[in-house]
């Protein structure tokens, strides 16, 4: 596992933007229409314009897998051939615990035909990028939206893809996806707080997928060595992560598990990194009326810090 310590060493200025578009999915979420995005509660990120989105079926938290919101697509001001897709992810990770990693699936591309090996993803995310109910499958959506895209005049260019938590979860089944069903586009993923999604030959599949050695393909992590959701379903279930990450270090308390989970609070610290010199966030801040405690991360234990 390659991971880095400091914002300098990857694109902070992408990994703040792309954060700030994974905050914005869960503007769009409303408890009370969950069917429906709220576009007129979502700010877009400075330069960007919400353009669409997207709904999937609710696989983990819900027992009559009822059609949500799911995500948000932004399209850049100035450069128009540039799209963020941006998933809801949970910022209450209990109930995402609970059940993670009890069964795999087979990870099935948009374009069945083509080859994954013996590639297996957690069953409960599958199931909401694939199922349908009323509305076609997530999947269905998503590359109904790139393709769509693809044939506009300013056709597309760069597709940015994020998400926080079950979102990251998300955007990385989407990004495989992506890079088997539709080679030809560029694509870079950023995601915060994300649990192992599949089993080594998913790892190696996606990993052989989109090379590293492209900062424009790459693949990034954003995890808080605090954060217990990273950290499952657990490697002796047979679950492993991508690599790089960027490793993050911060809690109000070290055994809180929401609010080191919550992407209010990557942000306070990702941002303090960001402004700091050595691109590492060693101080407290005050979030939310709490008072977080970021220090420099140690690459030694990773899911064990407490």
């Amino acid at each position: 596992m390659d991971y880095y310590t400091s914002v300098h060493q990857v694109d902070a200025a992408r990994a703040r933007l792309l954060l700030e578009a994974s905050i914005q999915a869960y503007s769009a979420f409303d408890e009370s229409k969950p069917e429906m995005c709220r576009r007129d509660k979502v700010t877009p990120p400075t330069g960007y314009t919400l353009v669409d989105s997207w709904t999937g079926v609710d696989a983990i938290f819900s027992e009559d897998r009822s059609t949500e919101c799911y995500g948000l697509v932004f399209r850049s001001d100035a450069t128009p051939s540039t799209y963020i897709f941006a998933f809801r992810g949970t910022d209450s990770p209990k109930e995402l615990l609970e059940d993670l990693g009890l069964e795999r699936k087979a990870f099935v591309p948009f374009e069945s035909d083509v080859p994954v090996g013996d590639a297996e993803v957690e069953s409960g995310f599958f199931d909401i990028y694939t199922e349908t109910n009323r509305d076609p499958s997530m999947q269905s959506q998503l590359f109904a939206l790139v393709d769509k895209y693809c044939k506009a005049d300013e056709q597309m260019g760069d597709l940015l893809v994020t998400g926080h938590s079950l979102g990251a979860a998300l955007s990385q089944l989407f990004t495989l996806d992506l890079a088997l069903s539709r080679p030809q586009l560029t694509v870079a993923s950023y995601n915060y707080a994300c649990p192992r999604v599949g089993n080594s030959d998913f790892v190696a599949l996606y990993e052989a997928q989109t090379p590293q050695r492209n900062p424009a393909t790459r693949t990034l992590r954003v995890q808080n060595t605090y954060d217990v959701v990273p950290c499952n379903p657990v490697e002796a279930m047979g679950y492993l992560h991508t690599s790089p990450a960027l490793l993050l270090a911060f809690y109000e308390d070290k055994l809180d598990v929401v609010g080191n989970h919550a992407s209010a609070h990557y942000k306070a610290v990702l941002d303090c990194a960001d402004g700091s010199p050595s691109g590492v966030c060693v101080e407290s801040l005050h979030v939310d009326g709490i008072t977080l405690t970021s220090i420099e991360p140690s690459t030694t234990d990773v899911c064990e810090p407490w």
